[in-house]
């Protein structure tokens, strides 16, 4: 109990924590939206002071020449100008650059290369020596990524007409931006910085800092604050916050934008990252002090603070998150208040709540404020470094360090090439960490799921993305690196097609294998694991309990059978990861049955992330089979492959009855087509031709089988009739309505709303389709996928309504994926904001449906104790449900229903006690 204590106080005191810093962010937020970015005067003509521009370079070989000629260009008398290309490279960069220095210095510029020998200091002991070489009163400095605009010195020279202030600092555009969707997130997290912290903390009279470049520093400042300093691998934020404190001011010029270079690879990212955290926390070790001893007000101090230890929102909200297992594990044998880490994790979203200042930041910026939507990604993103951050953190409790720089390409267009150029260091081991943590936090969000935590469940989810995420890309791009450097650039193609399908997929796989976590919703699932456990220990297709073996169609018990003599009869979890990548397989065919690339990504997103799709997928029924062999055969059908569709179709048929009425309204469209095309040609005056591809002849084996069944095995008549015992059962006990128009209100409103996004936007992709097919893959598409899915779903609610069919909502499933490609198609056409939030609907339908699919298991929880109660017995269980059937442990020829029981009850009492079956009360 102690232990839980400090557990639950540590969730408390890291929530006041992250509490205040996003309480801050949204502070700083509020004050942006309503700033006016300052104008400042440019410097005059006649009086310019002498400027030196200092080029810190390290092995730049791809952007050296670049950021020296942009510096060469600048415009400022030649007389009261130089250029400082400080290089430590120890590679050709040297000769490229002593190239330029020559080319610019015959053109009258006076630049000089300035080698040091060793590289003492990094960073900032080449920005000293070269301080050392001149006597420029100020110092314009830029990083060998930037290319600085023209006009640069002429705009930021007229700020120290003030003679307190100390830098000037202008704001970071980005020369790659549309490189990647990786790219992207980091400009906006960049623009956040600078459009918001960066604009209020100035305009308020806060702390700032000098970001390292695109800046000028007043010589005075740097060397009344102590010059340059390599204590922390930040330099540039140390000496800010030391002139400050020595009475310096900062000007921060948000409308001079000087472009640079972001990271194209997720480990020179994470290398960014870790050298920024690290040195943050460097400074804040060494400043928070003098900072709170300061005359500066309250106000001041704080945000200083906040500004310095930005980087351990991070490290708290993974400590947290390492609360979580304690506390969930814990609660059966303890007494804990609840409430605390529930508070904790809406502390958590209020303080992960940037994508508000995304948005404002990119409103700033002259965009519409969806382009900041994509900052919910940059919280997954965030959540998946917190690992390299806390290492930092650990790294930062001593001085000094190993400056790792970032490398750059010169990446200037889309698609471009950078696996194959020098300084590429792939397999970054602290993904080996992230994947593990990704591994933890998965563990933990199937915990919460059991326990019914959706938030915990949530937070966790976020958490396990974000790391496995992060792995996975490091993970990928070393493969490809590998691939191109031993395969060549052709085999590196064929990976880069492949990987992020394969990605993509895999992320869906890891959604439905944490949904599997949840207890097993269904009573069905039950029974067809104890038909499917019987056949594989006997070797006959039989039901124990029901004997509806002639309502069932084999083929799910026939696979189900299969994967139980492989891992055993009573593991129901095998049958549900078999689930699991029946629902991966039906994710794929989905993606090559959508037109272009990003259609299909679409319309796997919204059907992954639906909640009939993640919690059936992950079910032990029919369902994610029949539909996979469902689309399978539409695919097969489009791509004109007629026996393979055939083939499909028929696995399909002998998996499910509702498989005929897709297999029979495909038939009836095709033949449809069939025989308008015959009369198109009738009237032209050709002879016309029977095609079996239009014909629907794929699905004769199909025809041939139902016709088998029907007059054999298993009539079509007895599920029909089950059905209507079962309606009219449920009835009875009150858990269905009694009319036809309640029952179909209920399932179309109950489990209508789950599929929401998809069926709004997929009924419009629909009536689109009707009129122009191209939009949704052709007319073929439409004939063999979307218009038998649209028949299926009519005769669904109408069996439903006249009481054939209870009105579950697992017959939604089978059209999920036709109404995901209508939904894309649909999507595809508006803005990217409208598929964001289509997206985002769908994810937030899936949580808020989560405690319904949870309350199907609970309510099995009198059949749980009653099946483990009887687990201790001897003799034959007697029993009409196949949750007690499962959690007894029995083998399956050891359970019997009633059904076996003689109609006499002096017989029935007498079969009891000969099969010595034992009577249980559990209460």
């Amino acid at each position: 109990m102690e232990f839980t204590a400090v557990i639950v106080a540590l969730l408390a005191a890291t929530s006041v924590l992250l509490l205040g810093f996003g309480a801050n962010l949204l502070y700083l937020t509020w004050h942006a939206a309503r700033l006016k970015s300052p104008r400042q005067p440019p410097a005059g003509h006649g009086d310019e002071p002498l400027v030196c521009v200092q080029i810190p370079v390290y092995n730049e070989r791809y952007v050296a020449r670049r950021v020296i000629d942009a510096v060469c260009a600048l415009e400022w008398p030649r007389d009261r100008f130089e250029v400082q290309v400080l290089d430590d490279s120890d590679d050709d960069t040297v000769a490229i650059v002593a190239g330029r220095a020559a080319r610019w210095s015959r053109r009258g510029v006076s630049i000089s290369h300035v080698r040091r020998g060793s590289r003492a200091g990094f960073k900032a002991g080449a920005l000293a020596h070269g301080l050392k070489a001149t006597t420029a009163p100020f110092i314009a400095i830029f990083d060998a990524d930037f290319v600085p605009p023209a006009d640069f010195l002429r705009r930021t020279m007229g700020a120290f007409g003030d003679p307190e202030v100390g830098f000037v600092q202008a704001r970071w555009g980005h020369l790659d931006e549309g490189y990647s969707w990786f790219t992207r997130l980091q400009a906006l997290a960049i623009d956040f910085h600078f459009l918001v912290e960066q604009a209020v903390r100035s305009a308020r009279g806060y702390f700032t800092n000098f970001t390292g470049t695109a800046g000028v520093w007043r010589r005075a400042a740097i060397e009344d604050s102590g010059g340059w300093s390599a204590r922390t691998l930040t330099e540039d934020l140390d000496l800010s916050y030391r002139a400050q404190l020595r009475g310096w001011r900062a000007v921060y010029l948000e409308d001079l934008v000087v472009p640079e270079e972001l990271p194209v690879s997720i480990d020179a990212y994470r290398r960014q990252q870790s050298r920024w955290a690290t040195g943050s926390f460097q400074a804040a070790f060494s400043l928070l002090m003098p900072v709170m001893r300061s005359g500066h007000r309250p106000a001041v101090k704080f945000q200083a603070a906040v500004h310095l230890l930005a980087y351990a929102v991070g490290p708290l909200m993974l400590v947290q998150l390492a609360c979580y297992p304690v506390l969930l594990l814990s609660e059966a044998h303890h007494s804990f208040p609840w409430a605390v880490p529930a508070a904790a994790v809406w502390i958590n979203l209020v303080s992960a709540s940037p994508w508000i200042g995304f948005a404002v930041a990119q409103t700033r910026r002259g965009r519409p404020w969806w382009w900041g939507a994509p900052a919910l990604l940059c919280q997954v993103v965030g959540a998946g470094m917190s690992f390299t951050v806390m290492v930092a953190a650990a790294r930062a409790t001593r001085a000094g360090g190993q400056f790792v720089r970032t490398p750059k390409y010169q990446i200037v267009h889309r698609g471009q090439e950078w696996r194959d150029q020098a300084y590429v260091r792939a397999g970054d081991p602290r993904a080996f960490g992230e994947a593990l943590l990704g591994v933890a936090a998965f563990i933990t969000l199937g915990i919460a799921i059991t326990g019914r935590e959706a938030l915990i469940a949530v937070y966790s989810g976020v958490f396990a993305l974000g790391f496995l995420i992060l792995a996975s890309m490091t993970a990928i791009e070393f493969l490809e690196v590998m691939t191109l450097r031993s395969l060549g650039l052709r085999a590196l193609r064929t990976i880069r097609a492949v990987a992020p399908v394969a990605g993509f997929l895999t992320a869906c796989g890891a959604l439905l294998l944490a949904a599997a976590q949840m207890p097993q919703p269904f009573e069905d699932g039950f029974a067809h694991w104890l038909v499917a456990a019987n056949l594989a220990a006997t070797g006959h297709l039989h039901d124990p309990l029901f004997g509806m073996e002639d309502t069932w169609l084999p083929g799910y018990h026939l696979v189900g059978a299969g994967v139980l003599r492989l891992f055993g009869p009573g593991n129901i979890d095998a049958l549900r990861v078999a689930g699991v990548l029946l629902g991966i397989i039906t994710l794929g065919i989905v993606y090559r049955l959508a037109p272009t690339a990003r259609q299909g990504r679409l319309a796997v997103a919204l059907l992954a992330l639906n909640p009939v799709f993640l919690f059936t997928a992950s079910a032990t029924v029919a369902e994610p089979l029949m539909t996979a062999l469902l689309s399978a055969a539409a695919l097969a059908a489009i791509r004109a492959r007629t026996r393979l569709a055939a083939a499909l179709a028929l696995l399909a048929c002998l998996t499910a009855t509702k498989a005929w009425l897709w297999v029979g309204a495909a038939i009836a469209f095709a033949l449809a087509a069939q025989l308008a095309a015959m009369g198109r040609k009738a009237r032209l005056g050709v002879a016309p031709r029977w095609s079996l591809r239009t014909g629907g002849v794929f699905a004769v084996p199909a025809i041939a089988v139902l016709l088998f069944l029907q007059l054999g095995f298993v009539p079509v008549s007895h599920s029909l009739a089950r059905g209507s015992l079962e309606v009219m059962s449920a009835t009875a006990r009150g858990s269905l309505p009694g009319t036809a128009l309640s029952r179909v209100f209920e399932l179309g409103s109950m489990f209508g709303l789950a599929a929401l996004p998809l069926v709004v936007f997929g009924v419009v992709g629909l009536v689109l389709a009707l009129r122009s097919p191209r939009l949704a893959g052709g007319t073929a598409a439409l004939r063999f996928l979307h218009l038998p899915a649209a028949a299926y779903l009519a005769a669904v609610f109408l069996l439903v309504a006249v009481g054939a069919y209870s009105g579950s909502h697992r017959y939604l499933y089978p059209v999920l994926p036709s109404l995901a490609l209508l939904a894309a198609a649909t999507l595809d056409r508006n803005p990217a904001a409208t598929r964001l939030i289509a997206v985002g609907a769908s994810a937030i339908l899936s949580v808020a449906y989560l405690p319904v699919f949870a309350s199907f298991a609970l309510d099995n929880q009198g059949l749980i104790a009653a099946g483990r109660a009887a687990s201790g017995t001897r003799g034959v269980l007697l029993t009409d449900s196949p949750v007690v059937a499962f959690y007894s442990g029995k083998s399956p020829a050891d359970i019997t229903g009633s059904q076996s029981l003689p109609l006499d009850p002096d017989q029935a009492v007498a079969w009891i006690r000969q099969r010595g079956v034992p009577i249980r009360a559990v209460g």
